[in-house]
């Protein structure tokens, strides 16, 4: 073999092994895993421990009416999983570009989370979506939520105001981005990228083949 084919030779072997830390196989066919480094920030909301059997991480936007149908779902899933730790929730932050006011309700959620109302304040921004999603007053609709869930407002609106959550919300982004979200919601488990929208059945069954 000559000295430029064992170069070749060499480079394609070092390629395949890249590759192969990548994949795994599964009775479905090949499955990309991501990152997990990427896949769970140090700030990230969860509903218990990123050490748990299973991992569920979305990106999401809140004014994407598809991601607040699926927040339908991942309610349910919150609430069948919530005294089992082996299940871990996580929330990323995807803003879209064309959404006005992702980046506000984004701001609102993490406000809420410090004073321990992170689901409520997200549950509330998907369901009355269509009452802000093209306001001008937004924050003032988002402080009539946080007035609704107990929330010190002052505290609320001046987090929000102050953009105290902009480098978490962009690390959530570039996250996603790095790992290929492209669109919301863009769910994870176990560091397998989900195509579409499961129903709660069919997340059920792949989370506890997972839990087995």
């Amino acid at each position: 073999m000559s000295k430029e084919a064992k170069i070749i030779s060499g480079v394609g072997v070092i390629f395949f092994a890249l590759f192969a830390t990548l994949i795994y196989r599964t009775n479905t066919g090949t499955q990309v895993v991501a990152d997990p480094n990427l896949l769970i920030g140090q700030l990230s909301y969860m509903t218990g421990t990123k050490d748990a059997k299973v991992n569920i991480v979305e990106f999401g936007d809140y004014q994407c009416p598809a991601c607040a149908y699926a927040n339908t779902i991942v309610q349910q899933l919150v609430e069948a999983y919530k005294n089992n730790p082996n299940l871990n929730f996580v929330f990323r932050n995807f803003p879209l570009p064309q959404h006005s006011n992702a980046i506000i309700s984004a701001e609102a959620a993490e406000a809420a989370g410090v004073q321990g109302k992170f689901l409520e304040m997200s549950e509330m921004l998907y369901d009355r979506q269509n009452d802000w999603a093209g306001s001008k007053q937004a924050l003032e609709i988002f402080a009539g939520y946080a007035q609704n869930l107990g929330l010190d407002v002052k505290a609320f609106t001046d987090s929000v105001n102050q953009q105290k959550f902009k480098d978490l919300i962009i690390k959530d982004r570039s996250d996603g981005q790095a790992l290929g979200v492209n669109s919301t919601p863009s769910f994870f488990i176990n560091g397998e990228k989900i195509t579409g929208i499961l129903s709660f059945d069919d997340f059920k069954k792949k989370i506890d083949s997972k839990l087995q």
